[in-house]
């Protein structure tokens, strides 16, 4: 304003325009340089340490310093209204002021987000500061981004110990998940998946509608669950409103490519030419692997709206995804919703909250996944490259039915119609009375229902059409499965004289699970055009000969549990719980169980004598024993069980008939109960460098007793051959390690990594009891037709995972392999009547000795940068498809390496038949860069009032492996534990992916 004034007086006394001009210049520089201020200032925490590189901004702008060695800094800002933010790594942010200030000195105060965030335990909460079990808790922020199909890769290599792997590259397979080992040998070793409170899976919640991941690792956490805690829990929390929360609205989609990340590399019709294999030249050029495959696309939209005020909140989820499979008709077409809505009402005396979760989901019916001879990879890769796919002069599929096993994957593509269709709805619906402050009652209601058909049809065109000579085969099958749930619990949380801090628990939990179904099927109809929708006009009908099948089971488990936490004066905190649970599924003897568990944990750097070290933010042990179980897989396994023998057990009634009669199938066993785990953990929790660096480490020693196995016995006195019992015994004993970093933090750059390791020791203890007696061993993994020998070997006092076959030490000039006789060490030439236990031998082991991860987010200014990488180390690989096609003797197609002489002597002879040694086990050691994301984070001006950011990121998925091993992915699925290492040949091979995306949040 004054310099307006100076201007409009110096044009009334007659000063020239241009003159005019460069006075107004010279007057505005000079005011905008006196209304700047330069501050100067120092940056310290709480013990009066300078703090080197704290950020020194000025608010709602880029303009900013960085604290020197001795935390000084100096900034110029447009004058006293400024606010300056200053912040560091592991302190909280504060915004200063300038007015009239020259010199400031901050304090910054330490950042204790970290040990005050709310962790799921179970049935609630803890502070992370409080906790004395093994949990790990992996929040939304920290996602792994890009082309996400279930919520097990969101937190790969982020959890220790948790071992995450995806296998296949079917868009309908899901990851599969392990947990400090096999705890088992005749149930699932998957952790036990919660979704808000209630048995799901992975793949029911989109991923972008997950707020956080808690895994419960040992038993001290997981025995509140009782006989579904053996293997973890993994409690999966789904977003939702707040209360006194404007409309929020976000959109996130993407874009994904994905092809085979590896092909393997089989004879073409040059070297079928050559006469490498035994087909003869039929004149075509065929890439069959081609002619089934394709470059797959992916889709996914995910939308969703939360908000709140002071008495309802809400939020609203709805995805769509649509992934094509890379191999042809193998697609998946999911749509997911979720609306969970809270009410409080009464003055917050009580709270009402509805939850529903609801998913659709279709995938073409096709045998990609399957095994043996209907595989569709299987038939593709072993086809003559020089045979066309039709007949030259009909077109009708070219079809060698002479060959054994050997069928047109086109025609099977293309010849199989029909449609596999999954419906799931979660409701869950809480109700919670706090009649006074802490005390709070919440009663669970929730019913989960899966509804999945089936509807298949092959065409007369179809290879089944002219093996079995029936002309058209459909049929249709229904499942459904319903679980219902009711938990009801009371908890309060009060305080005695300030430093004792007392949480209890008390529940009860009633679960009854439903399975039931049914199907048909009719072959030979007068014309394709039915497909599935007519089956009575099949033949086989009228002649008595159509199949038609139905079953129903259910089960009911009851439990009652407390659980009570103390804590005093934020330095000692003991964690108690113990539950009662019976289920339908027990003996008469055994019905119900008794699982307690105890953890404490000392927080060693809230000492006095620990005032001095001030490097250290947090030091904490833990300690922790619990119990927790296994139910059997099937129902009624404890009771005597019938069937009709129509084959063998027929008979002639009264009247004359022959009828079926009854046979047992299953011996009783009235002292049938749980799979019980015993396990000890104790564990480090550890903060330095003002939370710079952070993490934990964990040992392990837990044990699973009465092992359910199926043990033969004698006829009579028993009905039956067999009896299921509780007999055997079994350890694991590991070490968890945990570190997070941020090794650079400045005003334009960050670097946070995450590292996790973990090496688990597995051994048989026991497989016999004074009852029950087997040999000590099992020889397990059968491979398939037409080896058909065991590949493994279960063994009291080794570890589960052993390969056991024949020790290959040699080849001879003719091609015959040289195995080794383990009682002399003398080289045997090979034939049939080797394949004997008195030749085989200990071979390594297939399950890795080390996991290890590695996550990074690299941030500059508006970009980031994040990588994935994992490995597995020492463990060893049966490479199946050489085992199979490296094969000279078969008269199928084969991989191009079965010409190369075998360790520079010979190829495999002709007449030497397949066999499994270990010549075909490879070092499975990798690193692999899992996904590798871009991002860049952007607001254009326009948009600010309605926008709050825009995300676009492109990423990479199984981008990179670093290995030795020869086949398409060492990477491999540990749901079959008996056959762990072993590579199938007939699996869906693993996809590579290349995706974009956009985020963008609304407010």
């Amino acid at each position: 304003m004054n310099v307006l004034k100076m201007f409009y007086s110096a044009r009334s006394n007659g000063m020239s325009e241009k003159r005019t001009v460069l006075f107004l210049f010279l007057a505005l520089t000079y005011g905008a340089i006196m209304a700047q201020q330069t501050v100067t200032g120092t940056v310290k925490d709480s013990q009066g340490i300078p703090i080197v590189g704290a950020s020194v901004m000025e608010k709602n702008t880029s303009n900013g310093v960085a604290t020197d060695f001795d935390g000084n800094f100096s900034i110029t800002v447009p004058g006293p209204e400024s606010v300056l933010v200053v912040s560091y790594i592991g302190f909280e942010a504060k915004e200063v002021t300038v007015g009239s200030q020259t010199n400031l000195d901050v304090t910054l105060s330490d950042n204790l987000e970290q040990l005050s965030e709310v962790v799921v335990i179970g049935y609630g909460t803890q502070k992370r500061g409080d906790v004395t079990s093994a949990v790990a808790t992996v929040k939304a922020k920290d996602f792994q981004p890009g082309k996400i199909q279930d919520a097990a890769e969101l937190v790969k290599g982020k959890v220790a110990g948790l071992v995450v792997t995806k296998s296949s590259g079917d868009p309908n397979a899901s990851s599969t998940m392990m947990l400090r080992g096999v705890t088992t040998l005749n149930g699932s070793i998957r952790p036990l998946i919660l979704i808000d409170g209630v048995p799901g899976d992975l793949t029911m919640v989109a991923p972008e509608n997950i707020e956080s991941i808690d895994v419960l690792k040992d038993a001290s956490a997981a025995a509140i669950y009782g006989t579904r805690g053996a293997n973890g829990v993994v409690i999966i929390t789904t977003k939702s409103g707040r209360r006194e929360q404007s409309t929020t609205v976000s959109y996130s989609g993407y874009v994904a490519a994905s092809d085979f990340y590896k092909e393997a590399d089989f004879m073409d019709s040059s070297d079928i030419r050559r006469g490498l294999t035994s087909f003869g030249d039929d004149g075509w050029d065929t890439d069959w692997l081609k002619a089934v495959t394709r470059t797959g696309f992916t889709q996914n939209h995910a939308l969703t709206i939360s908000g709140g005020n002071k008495k309802t909140t809400y939020s609203g989820a709805l995805s769509y995804r649509y992934e094509e499979g890379t191999i042809k008709k193998s697609d998946n077409d999911q749509l997911r919703a979720q609306i969970n809505l809270e009410h409080y009402f009464l003055n917050d005396l009580f709270k009402v909250n509805l939850n529903i979760l609801k998913e659709q989901r279709q995938s073409t019916a096709n045998n990609a996944s399957d095994g043996g001879l209907t595989n569709i990879y299987r038939q593709a890769v072993i086809h003559n490259p020089t045979s066309p796919i039709y007949e030259e002069e009909t077109g009708e599929y070219y079809e060698e039915f002479s060959r054994y096993q050997y069928y047109n994957p086109v025609a099977m593509l293309n010849e199989l119609i029909g449609k596999n269709e999954t419906d799931r709805t979660y409701m869950i619906g809480n109700l919670t009375f706090e009649p006074i402050k802490n005390w709070k009652t919440n009663l669970l209601i929730s019913r989960n229902t899966i509804n999945s058909t089936y509807s298949g049809y092959t065409t007369s065109k179809h290879y089944s059409a002219t093996t079995t000579g029936f002309s058209g085969a459909a049929s249709k099958s229904y499942g459904k499965s319903e679980n219902d749930l009711l938990e009801l619990t009371s908890s309060y949380n009060f305080s005695i004289a300030e430093k004792h801090n007392f949480s209890v628990l008390t529940g009860y939990s009633y679960a009854y699970f439903l399975d039931e179904g049914f199907s048909a099927g009719n072959r030979d109809f007068p014309t394709d055009a039915y497909t599935y929708n007519n089956l009575n006009v099949g033949t086989l009908l009228k002649e008595g000969q159509a199949s038609m099948g139905s079953y129903k089971y259910d089960s009911t488990l009851i439990g009652f549990f407390e659980r009570m936490s103390y804590s005093f004066d934020n330095r000692f905190n003991l964690l108690a719980s113990i539950r009662r649970e019976g289920s339908s599924q027990f003996g008469d003897n055994y019905k119900w169980g008794l699982f307690p568990a105890i953890s404490a944990g000392w927080t060693i750097s809230n000492e006095n004598f620990m005032s001095s070290a001030t490097w250290i933010d947090n030091l904490k042990l833990r300690v922790g024993y619990g119990e927790t179980g296994q139910r059997p897989n099937a129902n009624y396994l404890s009771l005597t069980t019938y069937n009709y023998d129509s084959s063998y057990g027929n008979f002639l009634n009264e009247d004359g008939e022959w009828v079926a009669g009854l046979m047992v199938t299953q011996n009783p066993n009235p002292d049938l109960k749980w799979e019980r785990t015993s396990e000890y953990n104790i564990g480090v929790d550890f903060s330095f460098f003002k939370n710079r660096i952070s993490g934990s480490v964990d040992l392990y020693d837990k044990q699973t007793d009465d092992l359910l196995y199926s043990y033969n016995v004698p006829v009579p006195p028993n009905l039956y051959g067999s009896t299921l019992a509780n007999v055997g015994s079994i350890s694991n004993r590991g070490i968890e390690i945990m570190v997070n970093a941020t090794p650079i933090s400045s005003e334009a750059f960050q670097w946070n990594t995450t590292v996790t390791a973990s090496r688990n020791k597995n051994k048989l203890l026991s497989l016999s009891n004074d009852l029950y007696e087997t040999e000590n061993y099992l020889n397990v993994a059968y491979a398939g037709d037409p080896i058909s020998v065991p590949t493994h070997r279960v063994e009291v006092g080794r570890s589960i995972g052993n390969y056991w076959g024949l020790k290959a030490i040699g080849i001879t000039e003719n091609g015959i392999w040289l195995i080794e006789d383990p009682t002399t060490g003398e080289a045997v030439e090979y034939s049939t009547s080797l394949n004997t236990d008195a030749y085989r031998q200990y071979l390594g082991n297939g399950f890795p000795k080390w996991y290890l991860g590695w996550n990074n987010t690299f941030t500059y200014k508006n970009f980031d940068l994040t990588t994935q990488i994992s490995g597995q180390f020492g463990f060893k690989i049966l490479n199946e498809q050489r085992m199979y096609y490296e094969n000279n003797s078969i008269q199928y197609n084969r991989l191009k390496s079965a010409a190369e002489p075998i360790w520079g002597i010979s190829t495999l002879s002709n007449s030497q038949a397949q066999s499994f040694n270990s010549y075909y086990l490879e070092d499975g050691d990798f690193v692999k860069l899992d996904n590798v994301t871009l991002g860049y984070n952007f607001l254009p001006e326009a948009w600010s009032n309605n926008v709050s950011n825009i995300r676009l990121y492109c990423s990479a998925q199984n981008f990179l492996t670093i290995t030795g091993y020869k086949g398409l992915d060492p990477e491999l699925s540990n749901s079959d534990f008996f056959a762990a290492g072993n590579d199938f040949r007939d699996k869906y091979p693993t996809i590579r992916s290349l995706t974009l995306g956009l985020n963008i949040t609304f407010k």
